[in-house]
């Protein structure tokens, strides 16, 4: 596999020498430019460099006559082939992602361990770790030393920064939803020459995973947390451009695959060896040092396709569908999906050219690592897909069962899966596809048989409105009198020692009905003639009481690991914001709730909701302004099977995670696959046995937020063993004052 491997890259190197690099490109095809203007972008991902203790500063040396800080720039922001240009291209300028950068004193950060205390014990590097319970734990350090190490950057008064530093940013850039969390991390760390061994699932590896260590204050009491991260070690030894803009990048396998983690995308090749996607997405396996492109069920997932153009087909017929990666206009049909009831499957189709007229990041032009891509077929390319699954995962699958799979041809890479002109598919016995023509960008094709007819299904129909098909996108059946969404309070009366006042009628302001009348509010006391004042009586504002937007009638679970808690929203403004009381008794705030902006949004606790009995429960949002009230329901359910024993929370041991080579290369080709989880997934060990729990379970850290378990690998850690455990609690009991004699 190693010679394997070791010929690719001569031919990449033999390429470049002979300036054949990525052939000149032309513009047709291209869904979307770079990102050097970056004042539209959407998301931010924050890139930082790390250095371990061990090691010196390196963001400034030079490769091929530029600077790291430039090449990763240039791979991620600037060249003709850039993650974010990618990820433009795949969603039709949706996703518009813009890379900047924290430096420290214009430098990389440095760590506090060497490297090799991230690495496995050998006789080069005798400081790693040697069981599997250290190397959870020191998985679990890497990420707050490098989360500690942007904290004390940014409290040092490091700004945001472009990649050299000659252009600032502020902190709320790196969170473009305005979710209070940043968009995404991604950690690169110095590449090396030490001899150390850097094994798949290692803490070193490439992979996608969760931290939430890195807090920014915004002021006003706002904090930006950080959440999802990437972490890779590129190689600057060989690196690639287009011949039409000369700037250098790294291989972009690994940046790509483990960002498309990020967005949800899971791993579309199989622990087993075996392909049912293979070249078909950058998620299965990469075909060059910048991968081809993704499916459309993919894009499907993501949002990035609608109605319009993914239309559902329920009737025999001709359809035409425009080229994969071209399309510009919100109208063009880019694909085509069908149930098939007969396999309990659904046919998606779309057309793909790997050809040098096709589509930027499918055509062959890109100089492909393997030869045999050179001969990858061009046509309609035709999927089947589990119905009810909306990422995707062939990591622990089989044959008959896989989650997705390319359908035709005779090539396990599929490489000669795609339909040409005349050619046909018989998905089954009563069903047939045909492709008719293929005109420039446009292919047209022919399907026979029975397919599942539509029933329109979702949305929910309101006094006004009919519901909307959550598939197909159109009204069906009737409006609904009673179902009223949009409620204000009208008519409210502040009361005086002369009158009464009046709650207000809750009004519905679609169709203009009184859904609940208000009530009398009795007159104020007036003043006893001894002078004495009545007690005080809160303030309320002259304007609309407050109104639960969210939250009423909601059911939660009594079991503490099957909730993240029950959230309520109160349409009034936080700063207005007094308590909060659940059947009348006023709860402590961080202890039993959290309150955060946006009205007024008030989470119940797990653990406090755990406490609560089953059955139906009030909760009041207190303001000054007025009192937002609403019932919700506690519900029990059964509890989760046993995980395995973690230290307390003070000393949280995370998951472990893995993927992509050191090198820079994916492990997401022919080479060498790599085992990751299935499915919104289950989890394999080191030997690639998928006998661990599932990695769809959301594990929480310490302060109880939800940790979705590392991507690519999506690997958990380890089932450690109980002497490994026991040795991480003794090491826990001692930091926690008891005798080191334990």
């Amino acid at each position: 596999m190693k010679k394997i491997c070791t010929f690719f890259g001569l031919l990449i190197s033999m390429c470049l020498l002979l300036n054949v690099g990525f052939s000149s490109l032309s513009v047709k095809g291209a869904a979307a430019g770079n990102t050097e203007q970056t004042s539209d972008s959407n998301f931010t991902n924050l890139i930082v460099f790390a250095r371990f203790a061990d090691e010196n500063e390196f963001v400034n040396d030079i490769y091929q006559g530029v600077s790291v800080r430039e090449i990763i720039d240039n791979s991620y922001n600037t060249a003709y082939y850039s993650v974010g240009d990618y990820y433009r291209n795949a969603s039709s300028d949706k996703l518009r992602m813009n890379s900047l950068y924290l430096f420290d004193n214009g430098g990389s950060l440095q760590l506090k361990h060497e490297r090799g205390y991230y690495a496995g014990y050998s006789a080069d590097n005798p400081i790693g770790y040697k069981t599997s319970g250290e190397k959870a734990y020191r998985m679990y350090e890497l990420r707050t030393d490098w989360s500690d190490a942007i904290n004390k950057a940014i409290q040092d008064g490091n700004p945001i920064t472009n990649y050299n530093g000659s252009q600032t940013y502020s902190y709320e850039d790196l969170d473009k939803n305005r979710d209070g969390k940043i968009d995404s991390i991604t950690v690169i760390y110095k590449n090396t020459t030490q001899n150390i061994v850097i094994n798949r699932s290692d803490p070193l590896w490439n992979y996608k995973d969760y931290a939430d260590y890195v807090e920014i204050n915004l002021g006003d009491g706002r904090m930006l947390q950080s959440q999802y991260y990437v972490q890779v070690i590129n190689n600057y030894s060989t690196l690639y451009m287009a011949n039409n803009d000369q700037k250098p990048i790294v291989s972009l396998k690994s940046p790509i695959h483990e960002m498309g983690h990020i967005f949800g995308l899971l791993d579309l090749y199989n622990s087993s060896g075996q392909t049912p996607v293979y070249f078909m997405s950058a998620m299965a396996n990469a075909i060059s040092p910048v991968p081809q492109g993704l499916s459309i069920k993919e894009k499907e997932a993501l949002g990035w396709t609608d109605d319009s153009t993914l239309k559902t087909i329920t009737e025999p017929g001709e359809y035409k569908v425009k080229l994969s990666g071209t399309a510009t206009g919100t109208d063009d049909c880019i694909g085509y999906k069908a149930g098939i009831p007969e396999l309990n499957r659904t046919l998606y189709l779309e057309y793909r050219n790997f050809s040098t007229d096709g589509s930027k990041y499918d055509k062959s032009e890109k100089q492909l690592t393997n030869s045999e891509t050179s001969n990858i077929k061009s046509g309609l390319v035709c999927y089947l897909a589990q119905p009810d699954i909306r990422f995707p995962s062939n990591l622990n699958g089989k044959p008959g069962n896989w989650a997705l799979e390319v359908m035709g041809g005779t090539q396990s890479t599929k490489s000669d899966a795609a339909l040409g002109l005349n050619d046909s598919l018989q998905v089954t016995d009563k069903l047939k596809v045909t492709v008719a023509a293929i005109e420039g960008e446009v292919l047209t094709f022919q399907i026979e048989g029975e397919m599942e007819q539509h029933v329109h299904s979702g949305g929910q129909a309101t006094c006004t409105k009919k519901a909307v098909c959550e598939k197909c996108g159109k009204e069906y059946g009737e409006i609904d009198p009673t179902c009223h969404l949009n409620l204000q309070r009208q008519g409210f009366k502040e009361p005086t020692q002369e009158e009464n006042g009046y709650t207000g009628d809750l009004v519905c302001t679609d169709c203009n009905a009184i859904v609940e009348a208000g009530e009398i509010i009795d007159k104020l006391p007036v003043t006893p003639p001894d002078g004495k004042p009545e007690p005080e009586i809160p303030p309320v504002s002259p304007g609309n009481p407050p109104v639960m937007l969210e939250g009423d009638k909601a059911e939660v679970s009594k079991n503490p690991d099957n909730n993240s808690g029950a959230v309520f929203r109160s349409d009034a403004s936080f700063d207005s914001f007094v308590r909060v009381k659940v059947d009348n008794i006023e709860l402590v705030r961080d202890r039993d709730y959290t309150a955060r902006s946006g009205s007024t949004i008030i989470t119940l606790l797990p653990s406090f909701l755990a406490g609560l009995s089953e059955g139906t429960h009030s909760i009041a949002i207190v303001s000054t302004t007025g009192t937002a009230t609403a019932d919700f329901s506690v519900i029990s359910d059964p509890a989760p099977a046993p995980s395995a024993p973690v230290p307390p929370a003070s000393t949280p041991v995370p998951p472990a995670s893995g993927n992509t080579n050191t090198d820079g290369s994916s492990t997401d080709t022919v080479a060498g696959l790599v085992s990751e989880t299935a499915s919104t997934a289950g989890s394999a060990n080191v030997s690639g046995n998928s006998s661990l729990p599932d990695t769809a379970q959301m594990k929480k850290d310490s302060s109880g937020t939800d940790i979705k378990s590392p991507q690519c690998g999506e690997k958990n850690c380890f089932t450690l063993l109980l002497e490994d455990f026991m040795e991480i609690l003794k090491k826990v009991l001692i930091f926690l004052g008891f005798s080191s004699k334990i």
